[in-house]
This record gives C-alpha cells, sequence and structure tokens, in this order.
C-alpha cells in the first residue's frame, strides 16, 4: 500500500470523525476548541482557548488551505507551480504572501553555507521521496539536477510583485520553510483575534502563544527518533515560540537494504548524512526555525554543535550514536527523559 494512498485514508478518518471538538472545562470554565485537518501534505492540529477558538480555528484553517493553493509545487495553477513552469521564460506576478516568503527564502538560502537551496526542486522531484514512486536516481540524473540548484539564479522584482527562474528546467521547493513561515502567519492572525493561550502543530513545527489557563506551561514531548510516534526523549516548554524538528524518521523509503531519508543535501544530490538524526530549533521566528533544523541536520553533528548557545534560538540535537544536546537556554525548560532507552544525555 503507497503512503499517499494511506494518508489519503487518515484524512478521511479524520473527516468522518468530525474536525472540531468543543469543550467546556468546568473549573475555570473557559471554553476551548480543538480539532485536526490536513493540508500542505500533513495534519494539523489546533488547540484554542477562549471565545474567539471557534472563529480563530475556522480562520486558520481557512488560510492553510488558501496558501497550499498558492505554494505547492504540486498545485498546477498554483503561484510556485507557475513559476516552475515559466522557468527560463518569463516573470510570473505572485500573491504578496508568496513574494514575501520567496524573498525569505532566498536570503536563508545565502546564509546557509550550501545546505539549504529553495532551487532543490529538480533533485526532489528525482527522488520523489514523498510522492508515489520513490527511488535512487542515476548519478546521471543527479548531476544533471545539481547544475540547475542555485539560489541566485532566482530573479526577484518587488515592484512588480514577481519573479523568475533564469534557466529552463529550474524548479523552486519551499517544504523547507514554509511551514515554519505559516506558523507565523497564524501567530499573527491568532494575536488579532485577542488569543491568549493555544498553540497549532503543522507537521514538524509547534507554535504556541501563551499558557494555559491556568498559568502552567503548555509542555510537549520531543519525538523520539528511533521509538514510535508515542515515545519521546523528553519535554520541552513553549511560550511564545515556534518549535521546528526535522528527522530521517518519518519520510523515506528502502531499497536493496538502504534507508533514504527525504532531506536532500543540495551539495552532493543525496541524503544528508553528517552523523544526526533529529535536530529542533525553538525561536520566536517559526521561518528562521524551519529553515535552521533543515540546515543544521544537513551541515551534520560538528557545525551543528558550535551554535548550541547561539542567542536567536535553542537547540534540541540528536546525534546517530543516539547522544542528545541541548541548548543552556533551555534549562528549566527541557526535561530529558532518562527511561528513553539507548540515550546518552548531555549538559
Amino acid at each position: 500500500m503507497n503512503r499517499r494512498w494511506i494518508w489519503s485514508l487518515l484524512t478521511l478518518a479524520v473527516a468522518a470523525a468530525g474536525a472540531v471538538t468543543l469543550y467546556q472545562n468546568n473549573q475555570a470554565r473557559l471554553r476551548f476548541v480543538s480539532g485536526t485537518t490536513f493540508a500542505m501534505n500533513t495534519f494539523i492540529d489546533q488547540k484554542w482557548f477562549g471565545s474567539k477558538g471557534q472563529k480563530t480555528y475556522d480562520r486558520v484553517t481557512a488560510f492553510v488551505t488558501e496558501i497550499e493553493q498558492e505554494i505547492s509545487m504540486h498545485i498546477s495553477n498554483s503561484d510556485i507551480a507557475l513559476l516552475n513552469q515559466k522557468a527560463g521564460k518569463e516573470y510570473v506576478a505572485l500573491s504578496p504572501e508568496v513574494f514575501g516568503l520567496l524573498s525569505r527564502a532566498k536570503e536563508l538560502s545565502g546564509a546557509s553555507q550550501g545546505a539549504f537551496d529553495l532551487t532543490i526542486g529538480p533533485l526532489v522531484e528525482s527522488w520523489d521521496i514523498t510522492g508515489l514512486n520513490p527511488k535512487v536516481p542515476s548519478q546521471e540524473e543527479i548531476q544533471k539536477d545539481l547544475e540547475l540548484i542555485n539560489w541566485e539564479d532566482l530573479l526577484l522584482d518587488e515592484t512588480n510583485s514577481s519573479a523568475m527562474l533564469l534557466r529552463e528546467g529550474m524548479a523552486v521547493d519551499l517544504g523547507a520553510i514554509a511551514k515554519g513561515w505559516a506558523c507565523d502567519q497564524i501567530r499573527q492572525l491568532a494575536l488579532e483575534e485577542g488569543i491568549t493561550s493555544g498553540y497549532v502543530s503543522l507537521g514538524g513545527n509547534l507554535m504556541v502563544i501563551g499558557q494555559k489557563p491556568d498559568g502552567n506551561p503548555f509542555y510537549f514531548g520531543v519525538r523520539d527518533p528511533r521509538g514510535d510516534a508515542t515515545e519521546y526523549i523528553g519535554t520541552v516548554s513553549l511560550e511564545g515560540k515556534t518549535m521546528a524538528t526535522s528527522g530521517d524518521y518519518e519520510r523515506y523509503f528502502e531499497e536493496d537494504g538502504v534507508r533514504y531519508h527525504h532531506l536532500l543535501d543540495p551539495r552532493t544530490g543525496y541524503p544528508a548524512d553528517g552523523g544526526l538524526i533529529s535536530v529542533s530549533v525553538i525561536s520566536e521566528d517559526g521561518a528562521l526555525a524551519d529553515f535552521l533544523s533543515t540546515t543544521f541536520f544537513v551541515l551534520g553533528r560538528e557545525e551543528t554543535l558550535k551554535h548550541l548557545e547561539d542567542d536567536r534560538y535553542q537547540l534540541i540535537v540528536v546525534d546517530s550514536d543516539l547522544n542528545v544536546y541541548w541548548s543552556s537556554g533551555l534549562n528549566g525548560n527541557f526535561q530529558p527523559n532518562q527511561q528513553a532507552e539507548g540515550y546518552t544525555f548531555h549538559q
């Protein structure tokens, strides 16, 4: 059974069960709205406290659905799909939101030491790891794709809110930043509605506003990258921040006994192999967190550990030897699970 069919069945199950449930807290007398939908190729969980919870839930659901129609490279009339189709030919007019996202992604591509490039689309398509026919491309295919990857060849016309890829065959893929960026937009939307307590989980990205209504922080498990979805290596409290996680354990395929994950290195053309299995980045800037979780995973263990104490964000890093490292700024917020089998915790 292929993964896309499984996703479809799960989506139908969620719809049949009902996406939204309204609860009453008998002690605090505060309502909250929570539920699960499917968009941007992932499940989206929301929980909003207060009288504007339902309106916020509905606005977030509509926003994510609409933005997917604009940025997905697999929706033929989306802004990004049209940009890719017109590569090497002409500029394409973009919505202000998409133009802003492309501008940020290009800026971050230039700061990534080559580990992140928004024009990685041809390579993603050749591997098709999250699609119907994942495969290991030939060396010739990979070399051809690598020659088409260059963030500097994305031309941006701010005056006309338009963009163009310089060479035919180039393609933008925003999968490594779009969900974190969406978390930033959702935060602003929720704050506009007066939300002071709640969160949204969007794939590997978790955005939190405030604390629980009783004044306690929201706590979330940090996934055990070598366990099942119910197992965790620790818990972390978040307030006013987004946590983005990239790992080798969810989207992958096996061929001839080798496992290939979806985090591709635009420098080599192959899945990143830098000695890491999970990187979580916590920041007030969701787009930055999403970008960095992928970039650090690709850069590898040695380079990532140099950035544990950067004051712009905090890290939780797991290497392939099951060592767990975290930024000192998370002390008191991150609680390691000492019962997690096989792991060694370093602080």
